[in-house]
């Protein structure tokens, strides 16, 4: 019940302020900014009451989806209420200090509401949706020229319940991968959110996706069925089975601390798959020693590594694979305009983007899903085409 306190709060405190700012403004000014706040309201109290009187499972597709537009409704409330108070109290120390009223900074207030609920509106229906394909060429140093030009797609973070009534969408996405005519196609993990319910029939949506070469994919610290609210180890084991079951339903191989080696051009490439384990500030990884000593120093090496934060842990073994993949960030669903910052930064040291390190390269995508808010500002969902070329 806790959850649903502080945007409950922030919701009466908005109230409070609107009407008091708005008591001497124009009649039909009156009239928007309240309906608009009573639809905010009305969208709060029922997911509220939903999530409160659900008894299914809770990894269902609908119930999965519902917690994240909850986040959404919820994170604008937060966001709506603190802004509100700032200017509220700023307003307030500025009049005292300065022994006057400042009448047009409720204006001010008022108009900053407008706009996070603009923002946000345009970030939950427009935004999250709106699915940019990133390419990049990676310099690889004596590469053997059969390999010159072969084509990865890198795609993570699904999350496939916050595609929830819009799978048509995806079905979208997945087209577009289609039309890259891929070689490589890669997942990064964290296909579901709490738990593999939400894979739905979406097995059948990701399957229109291929590559020449092979599709590969590792589980993401979200796969393994942990922040389910019921979990227990039986759950996790299950989980994991019925998400491999369904990967190997739309044609990804799943890597669970293992290697394969395939060709392309006539050339051995190594993709290697290390799993993810825990919840954020607790995070561990598979056996890298076990994964790396079965890869030739001579052979090109892909890794599949969920959460950036353990790249360099690679280094122990002696040698690190020349192109890292990796995703989680999700660059926080949120940056400035261009995506090129983020509160992200402050909490991941790789959160976005193509890496350096004598010759190692480690690419981070922001994903293709949302997760705690169905919405995304600035940071738009990503497909990446890595093209391989010689340094």
């Amino acid at each position: 019940m806790s959850l649903f306190l502080i945007p409950i709060l922030s919701d009466i405190w908005l109230w409070y302020a609107l009407i008091t700012d708005l008591r001497e403004r124009n009649q039909v000014l009156r009239a928007v900014v309240l309906s608009v706040k009573a639809t905010l309201t009305v969208v709060l109290l029922y997911l509220v009451i939903r999530i409160l009187a659900y008894r299914g499972e809770f990894a269902d597709p609908a119930n999965a989806f519902r917690q994240i537009e909850f986040g959404a409704i919820a994170a604008l409330h937060i966001t709506a209420g603190s802004v509100y108070l700032v200017m509220t109290l700023l307003t307030w120390i500025a009049g005292r200090l300065m022994k006057r009223k400042f009448r047009r900074a409720g204006m001010a207030s008022i108009i900053i509401f407008i706009l996070i609920v603009v923002l946000f509106a345009d970030g939950y229906f427009r935004q999250r949706f709106d699915v940019r394909t990133v390419r990049k060429e990676i310099e690889v140093k004596d590469l053997d020229p059969a390999l010159t030009g072969m084509k990865i797609v890198l795609t993570g973070d699904l999350h496939l319940s916050s595609w929830h009534r819009n799978y048509d969408k995806l079905g979208e996405v997945i087209s577009m991968i289609k039309a890259e005519d891929p070689d490589l196609l890669v997942n990064t993990g964290d296909f579901i959110t709490y738990g593999w319910q939400e894979f739905g029939d979406c097995d059948t949506i990701l399957r229109k996706a291929g590559a020449k070469t092979g599709a590969f994919a590792v589980i993401g610290n979200h796969d393994d069925g942990t922040y389910h609210p019921d979990y227990d180890e039986s759950y996790g084991l299950e989980s994991i089975e019925m998400i491999e079951n369904k990967l190997a339903a739309s044609g990804y191989q799943l890597l669970s601390d293992t290697v394969v080696t395939t060709h392309h051009n006539g050339a051995e490439i190594a993709v290697a798959g290390i799993v993810t384990h825990g919840h954020h500030l607790d995070m561990s990884y598979g056996d890298f020693e076990k994964v790396m000593i079965q890869v030739p120093d001579s052979l090109f090496t892909i890794m599949l590594l969920h959460d950036p934060a353990g790249w360099l842990l690679t280094a122990v073994t002696g040698r690190m694979p020349q192109l890292t993949l990796s995703g989680h960030t999700h660059g926080m669903q949120a940056g400035i305009p261009g995506g090129k910052r983020s509160p992200a930064e402050h909490f991941h040291e790789r959160w976005k983007g193509l890496y350096k390190l004598d010759g190692s390269h480690l690419y981070v995508t922001t994903g293709l899903g949302t997760m705690g808010m169905a919405v995304r500002l600035f940071m738009p969902p990503e497909i990446v085409i890595l093209t391989v070329t010689p340094e």
